[in-house]
């Protein structure tokens, strides 16, 4: 066995598995359908159960609608495809508002915030990193290297290492299962279809998903900040 051709292959960029593209055409409806819809049913609170429904259904269809008549034809132009983040994330949530389950302060103490706020954080760092590399202010290519497979099994050994601190080693037992079988959902799903673009590193994160992050990060602070003065 070649040890150096294969790390050479391990951490290589120059020969990247892409999505097939009717694959991408279908992600690309499905994501911002996924989007829209979410958004809708979120933005229809104040509705009836069954017209919030029916809002968020009639958007849905009419992102899924081909052509340039679809929302989705403009955004996918502007901003591509959404992450696959993004889109478990709005199932989530969409699953979450649909059961009406009452919502946790999102300030508290504990390890459970903690790794949360963790994986916040980590985010923003990352959609920092990779605007920089866009304007190209980094000595190397961060987003190139999300081609290797270096990348995504850095992202899996990450993942695992924060599960084991926040869990105690206790996985059923823990309350971040669902933030560690969500990130590991997306880089395996990622290295099954390769999409949204064959980078894991859009798999993980867009623009949109990244403004998000902030502010939560800024309500959080200013909940905090606002707390002490309150004390």
């Amino acid at each position: 066995m070649n040890v150096s051709a294969l790390i050479h292959q391990f951490l290589s960029t120059e020969n990247p598995v892409l999505p097939e593209p009717a694959l991408m055409l279908i992600a690309l409806h499905v994501g911002w359908a996924s989007v829209l819809g979410a958004s809708a049913f979120w933005a229809g609170g104040r509705l009836r159960p069954g017209r919030r429904l029916g809002l968020s259904l009639l958007v849905v269809l009419w992102a899924l609608w081909p052509g340039s008549s679809s929302p989705t034809y403009w955004l996918g132009l502007a901003f591509q495809a959404p992450s696959l983040m993004t889109v478990l994330l709005c199932w989530l949530g969409l699953i979450s508002l649909v059961w009406s389950k009452p919502a946790k302060p999102i300030s508290g103490s504990g390890e459970q915030n903690l790794i949360l706020k963790i994986g916040v954080l980590m985010g923003i760092a990352l959609g920092w990193v990779l605007l920089l590399d866009t304007l190209a202010w980094l000595p190397m290519s961060v987003y190139s290297w999300g081609f290797s497979v270096a990348a995504c099994a850095a992202v899996a050994c990450v993942v695992v290492i924060f599960w084991a601190f926040g869990a105690g080693f206790k996985p059923w037992n823990s309350h971040h299962n669902v933030s560690f079988f969500l990130v590991l959902g997306v880089v395996a799903l990622f290295v099954l279809t390769r999409l949204p673009t064959g980078n894991v590193w859009d798999a993980l994160l867009d623009p949109w998903l990244w403004l998000a992050l902030q502010a939560f990060a800024i309500r959080v602070g200013l909940q905090r900040w606002r707390g002490k003065r309150a004390g």
